[in-house]
């Protein structure tokens, strides 16, 4: 899942881009519409200088509004919008522009100031007849997913995930950190968490997943690579068993 603040950050700086697309090219289209009557008025013949002379008095009867905007003259209502026309769209839309980057610079300020956090974890695999079986997690909360947790003190990325594997699964494996894929997104407001995944191997594969840490994990199941994208609750985790299944494939010859 990806991250409610990080995407909100994402989808201000589109919807703010559109959005000053949007306004210059409305700016252009009445432009080019007030220019397009004006000049229809000069291939028509419409003489706009002989109109009742109380046609711009909002109490007359003979008031029009769409007239008296170009009663003035023709030949100057033309010679302004042709002129300074295009002036004014530059102007407005540059103002346009000014006022959209303000707001997302602002956002981005107010993303940058949520409070980060980083968890590290690992595709836990086995390879029995030369195919591949990933553990899944059933976790306590309801949801299926990988062995992940926070980094504690001085860790590092490594050090996290092994630790958490043996305390999450208790099994001991050989971690692979030349993969590595990251996912976010928000587990509580204002906050961004980036959790990094490796691969781990286990060392036997006659070793029994438990949890005997803290009960965070329901149960164990070790599904093929098509049982494991259809049991994974999110998404996000999804992807990481596909890109890892990928780097396995490639580099363990499995069938």
């Amino acid at each position: 899942m990806i991250s409610r603040y990080k995407s909100k950050y994402k989808i201000n700086k589109i919807f703010y881009s559109r959005l000053a697309i949007y306004i210059i090219l409305t700016l252009l289209l009445l432009y080019l519409l007030i220019t397009g009557i004006i000049s229809f008025a000069y291939a028509t013949g419409l003489d706009l200088e002989r109109l009742p002379e109380d046609v711009c008095v909002q109490t007359s009867e003979n008031f029009n509004g769409f007239f008296c905007f170009f009663s003035s003259s023709k030949d100057t209502s033309f010679y302004y919008m042709t002129i300074y026309g295009p002036l004014v769209w530059i102007i407005f839309s540059f103002l346009a522009l000014v006022i959209l980057n303000v707001f997302y610079i602002s956002n981005r300020f107010y993303f940058s100031r949520l409070v980060r956090e980083f968890s590290y974890g690992a595709v836990i695999y086995r390879i029995i007849d030369g195919k591949v079986e990933y553990l899944l997690l059933k976790m306590k909360h309801g949801h299926t997913s990988l062995c992940k947790g926070h980094q504690e003190g001085n860790e590092s990325g490594e050090e996290t995930a092994i630790r958490e594997i043996k305390e999450e699964t208790n099994l001991e494996v050989d971690l692979s950190t030349d993969f590595k894929t990251v996912i976010t997104y928000s587990p509580f407001d204002q906050t961004i968490k980036d959790v990094t995944f490796y691969i781990a191997c286990i060392k036997n594969n006659e070793q029994k997943p438990s949890d005997t840490h803290d009960d965070e994990v329901n149960s164990f199941e070790w599904c093929t690579y098509e049982d494991a994208l259809f049991k994974i609750t999110y998404d996000s985790d999804r992807d990481v068993v596909k890109k890892a299944h990928k780097y396995i494939k490639k580099h363990k010859f499995l069938k």
